[in-house]
């Protein structure tokens, strides 16, 4: 069935094309009585000189199926009925205010300065939602280099990943984490101090502690350089909205305006 409505398509574009207006560098593709499809309409929606034969017949039949519903609907004047009146009208505003908006702030942008005064007036827009790790999982040689390892490692703040030696097999380091990023050990960091070294558990042939390097409590801010990407954007958000509820009573203050409240309060 697919394949007879292909050819079927293909022969009609092929008995019609010395018919249809259209120029050699915007063709017309097809026609549904007075609808016209042209190159440039295919080219403006998507990609269309790189999609094989049967995609782009695909999509002319999709433009063609819509299209001889749409002028059915014409022909029983649906576009005139009040409320189909009405929603057009609102679509036509929406698009046109979003059209005139886009391009009275098309020239906007923030500065450095504009970004850093955000960023230091909306803390709460950077704030992290869950507590934050920088992790070392250090792994022993054997039984016993784990304990002889572990037992003066308790006595110390260590906030740096320790290095490997004759006692320590390998230590792997995990930065910004909200869980643990490994099966074993098996640890609740929350229950962790910073900076001291957990009890070592067996992970397989080896035992393995969990070290919390550094924690960021939940709801603490992040500091400005993790977030300039988001900051910059909320930022020009920020100003977009600003410059528009402005650049609104501007338009109102040179406009014939009038209000009835005896009507409203009706």
């Amino acid at each position: 069935m697919r394949f007879l409505l292909l050819s079927t398509l293909l022969l009609t574009f092929g008995l019609v094309a010395c018919k249809v207006p259209g120029s050699a560098s915007d063709p017309t593709l097809a026609r549904v009585e007075n609808s016209e499809l042209k190159r440039s309409e295919m080219l403006a929606e998507g990609p269309w000189d790189s999609l094989s034969l049967e995609e782009r017949t695909s999509r002319v039949e999709h433009w063609i199926s819509r299209e001889s519903v749409y002028e059915r609907a014409l022909a029983e004047k649906i576009d005139e009925l009040p409320e189909v009146k009405r929603l057009i009208e609102d679509a036509k505003k929406k698009i046109v205010l979003g059209a005139y908006f886009a391009q009275v702030t098309d020239t906007l942008s923030v500065s450095e300065a504009e970004i850093a005064a955000y960023y230091e007036a909306h803390p709460e827009n950077f704030a992290l939602e869950s507590n934050v790790y920088n992790l070392a999982l250090v792994t022993y040689m054997s039984g016993n280099t784990a304990w002889q390892y572990y037992g003066p490692a308790t006595r110390k703040k260590i906030t740096e990943a320790p290095a490997t030696n004759w006692l320590v097999r390998e230590v792997e380091s995990f930065d910004s984490v909200t869980v643990a990023p490994f099966e074993c050990p098996v640890v609740n960091l929350d229950t962790l101090s910073v900076g001291k070294i957990s009890p070592p558990k067996t992970c397989g042939k080896y035992l393995k502690s969990v070290i919390v390097l550094a924690k960021r409590d939940s709801g603490s801010v992040r500091p400005l350089n993790e977030v300039a990407d988001l900051a910059q954007v909320l930022a020009a958000n920020g100003k977009r909205k600003d410059f528009i509820a402005s650049f609104k009573e501007n338009i109102k203050k040179r406009q014939a305006i009038f209000v009835y409240p005896e009507e409203i309060a009706k």
